[in-house]
């Protein structure tokens, strides 16, 4: 049978980064009445019919409705309803299928930027280029400048980056996995991904990352929403700053040298203080399953 497909009007709209759109048919056969499976057979499942070939390329058939006009069957008003999945500024496609929340395979990143305080003895003291000097203080007796007040620490502010990811899964996580990964660091450089490219893709050096843990909660059959969280720190790689300790747990400490800032009121000072690293231990996090 040939069915005319008449087309009427179209319509387009974008919206958080996704396209979605439908147009408007008149179907008709003068000469024999017309079924829906007929109809679904011969449907022109492109946007616009063909007319509108740029936008075609950015919207998907997603579904139609068909509703008949008159008794004879013969004249028929078609809808079909198209949306993007490859398109995220509107113009361009992307490699990657642009999902929606709660959706399987969505996923999302949040980073909250925040200010940690550290107590610290010695400023401009070089980091450690390997992980050796975790608590030992022979190993290291770190240089810098020396800024304690009468063996005590004073107060240094510093940035770290709260990396909270979204995942949306098939299937119940490992939860062990889990367990068994917080309170490590990355092994290896780990990268988060951005759409748009390296541009926006958020590299963390190893040893920078800290696993702080993960929830999930069941959404739907077999689905589960999956919340990875972060703590990054690139300035000082969660190290923190240790004085050796006598044996009734002061500091080993010396007078200041005359003409020290503060050598008045402060004539003493920490004498070896060393690096500890309170998350020794490293994973490649690709046991995690997080889609970045």
């Amino acid at each position: 049978m040939s069915i005319t497909w008449e087309q009427k009007s179209r319509t387009a709209t974008y919206d958080r980064g996704r396209w979605t759109g439908s147009t408007t048919f008149l179907c008709y056969n003068a000469d024999a009445s017309i079924t829906i499976n007929e109809l679904r057979n011969s449907a022109v499942l492109s946007f616009g019919g063909g007319a509108d070939g740029t936008m075609a390329n950015l919207m998907s058939f997603t579904g139609a409705s068909f509703t008949p006009l008159d008794g004879s069957d013969k004249f028929w008003s078609a809808t079909l309803n198209f949306e993007s999945s490859l398109s995220i500024d509107g113009t361009n496609i992307e490699t990657a299928d642009i999902l929606q929340e709660k959706q399987v395979g969505f996923t999302a990143i949040e980073v909250n930027a925040q200010s940690v305080i550290k107590e610290v003895w010695r400023t401009g003291a070089t980091l450690p280029s390997t992980d050796a000097y975790k608590s030992n203080p022979e190993l290291k007796n770190i240089l810098g400048e020396k800024v304690d007040s009468a063996g005590d620490p004073i107060s240094h502010v510093q940035g770290v980056l709260n990396i909270s990811v979204r995942n949306v899964r098939i299937g119940r996580p490992n939860y062990l996995t889990y367990a068994n990964t917080i309170g490590k660091r990355n092994s290896a450089a780990y990268t988060f991904a951005g759409t748009f490219g390296g541009s926006s893709n958020l590299v963390c050096p190893s040893g920078s990352l800290l696993f702080d843990g993960a929830t999930s909660s069941r959404i739907g059959p077999n689905q589960y929403e999956v919340n990875f969280s972060f703590t990054l720190d690139t300035q000082t790689f969660h190290l923190v700053q240790v004085p050796l300790r006598n044996g009734d747990g002061t500091c080993v400490g010396a007078p200041k040298t005359s003409g020290t800032a503060l050598a008045e009121s402060n004539p003493w000072h920490a004498t070896v203080v060393y690096w500890k690293q309170p998350f020794p231990n490293t994973d490649s996090f690709s046991g995690l399953g997080v889609v970045t």
